[in-house]
């Protein structure tokens, strides 16, 4: 099970808490460029409000965060605590379905070629299942094992 909580620092110090101020700087303008974007092939004509107020935002939350860093700490713990149960449901989510759907679909194609690749068949004609292992030649490989 992926557990991003193991992975945040949830003390952060003044350094860290800028570089938060920082992405914030960098990141909500991209947030909003790609809002501004999906609103133009929406609507087909160009709505800046929205995605101006969301760049103004998080620009000047991140400019007073890095000024004052003492500040951004509430912010920076519950916009982690969210981050990771995002990071937690999807990831798990996604592990579970890439397996279900690559591991069960192979298994049930397999099924249906007739592929036995484990010799698991049940055999009427086979008088014993056993099968000889191959016995190791020679003790001393032991002792060199690469």
């Amino acid at each position: 099970m992926v557990n991003p909580f193991k992975e945040v620092n949830w003390k952060p110090d003044n350094a860290e808490k800028r570089t938060f101020g920082k992405s914030l700087i960098i990141g909500f303008p991209i947030i909003a460029v790609i809002f501004l974007l999906v609103l133009r092939a929406k609507n087909g004509e160009w709505q800046t409000d929205f995605p101006i107020k969301l760049a103004a935002c998080g620009a000047g939350a991140g400019v007073l965060f890095i000024l004052i860093p003492q500040i951004a700490t509430p912010v920076y713990v519950v916009w982690y605590c969210l981050a990771c149960c995002i990071g937690l449901v999807i990831g798990n989510v996604l592990l579970g379905i890439v397996f279900y759907v690559l591991v069960g679909g192979l298994g049930l194609f397999m099924r249906l070629i007739g592929r036995d690749t484990m010799g698991r068949r049940f055999d009427r004609s086979a008088s014993t299942y056993w099968r000889d292992a191959k016995q190791p030649t020679d003790p001393k490989r032991y002792f060199s094992q690469f």
